[in-house]
């Protein structure tokens, strides 16, 4: 009974914070860092910020203040974020 509790628990858990992913926080810009929850992990580098490697997933969590900044997944693919306006 206790472990059919925890895991029901746990499904309610996962799918209200898939929900805050899809729909975002509210914001101009959508979800933050603090909310969104990736499944393949990566990071960001910027070019005015040598030697510094950010945990991140999404461009949205590179520096805003951050010029020449790239998401580097774990899969090998690399994106350019855009300057960010928020």
């Amino acid at each position: 009974m206790a472990a059919t509790m925890n895991l029901s628990l746990t499904f309610v858990l996962l799918l209200s914070s898939g929900l805050v992913v899809v729909f975002g926080d509210g914001g101009d810009c959508g979800a933050t860092c603090e909310t969104i929850r990736c499944f393949q992990g990566g990071n960001i580098t910027c070019t005015n910020r040598p030697g510094e490697v950010i945990q991140g997933c999404h461009c949205l969590c590179a520096p805003k203040n951050g010029r020449g900044c790239v998401l580097h997944l774990q899969s090998g693919s690399n994106q350019n974020c855009p300057k960010r306006s928020c």
